[in-house]
């Protein structure tokens, strides 16, 4: 009796290892395909070096501080059970339409995969990736996926022309689109906005936002 359930524990970790495998691997695999695939059809246009140093700064302060420390899953690098900009991206590649699951066991399947796509994809390409497929719900029955669409759909100007409130108002979405809608939700994605703003500013320092310049940042700086 002890035997058999030694060799049955074995049998379930032995497949518990090749499903661990097979998620991680298949991600590692199929991600410069999948990146290209998307650069060929011209999804990813807007590139991360077009973005001023602060609202880099703030972008990554609100969604992943630790994005250029950890290695796509971030378990040990944020709050439990936060998804990473990584994992973000690979919501989008790897499933049709993401939920937790039971157990969060899809969770755990995108954290996997998460972790083969950082082995592979430089953080920048990560960037360019999240800043053309970021999810900004709808407006007039249209989906808004990128940061230069949602520009141009809430505040009717490219990325480039917004005001700093503005773009405040897009990373205020990023959490929960339909929630803290700028558009619908205007009231509360400005009470979010204020949050943000005190986060940034002890994050990147009080001159943060004075002028477009590069700033000094620690979730900027990690680069080096």
């Amino acid at each position: 009796m002890r035997k058999r359930l030694i060799l049955t524990i074995l049998v379930l970790m032995a497949a518990l290892l090749s499903w661990v495998f097979w998620v991680a691997g298949t991600s590692y695999i199929g991600a410069p395909r999948m990146v290209a695939e998307l650069d060929r059809a011209g999804a990813l246009a807007f590139s991360a070096s077009e973005l001023p140093g602060n609202r880099l700064c703030a972008l990554l302060v609100v969604q992943d501080p630790t994005f250029y420390r950890h290695q796509g899953i971030g378990l040990a690098d944020g709050p439990p059970g936060h998804t990473t900009i990584t994992q973000s991206i690979g919501k989008g590649l790897f499933f049709n339409s993401f939920n937790p699951g039971f157990l969060r066991h899809r969770k755990i399947r995108l954290m996997l995969a998460a972790w083969g796509f950082d082995r592979r994809i430089s953080k920048e390409t990560q960037l360019r990736l999240f800043l053309n497929r970021a999810s900004f719900g709808s407006t007039g029955g249209r989906e808004v996926i990128g940061f230069p669409a949602a520009a141009g759909a809430f505040f009717g100007k490219p990325l480039g022309q917004l005001s700093d409130l503005e773009y405040f108002g897009l990373l205020a979405m990023l959490e929960a689109p339909n929630s803290y809608h700028v558009v619908r939700q205007p009231k509360v994605n400005a009470e979010r906005v204020a949050r943000i703003r005190q986060k940034v500013r002890r994050a990147c320092g009080e001159g943060c936002f004075q002028g477009n310049a590069p700033v000094p940042c620690a979730t900027t700086e990690e680069r080096q």
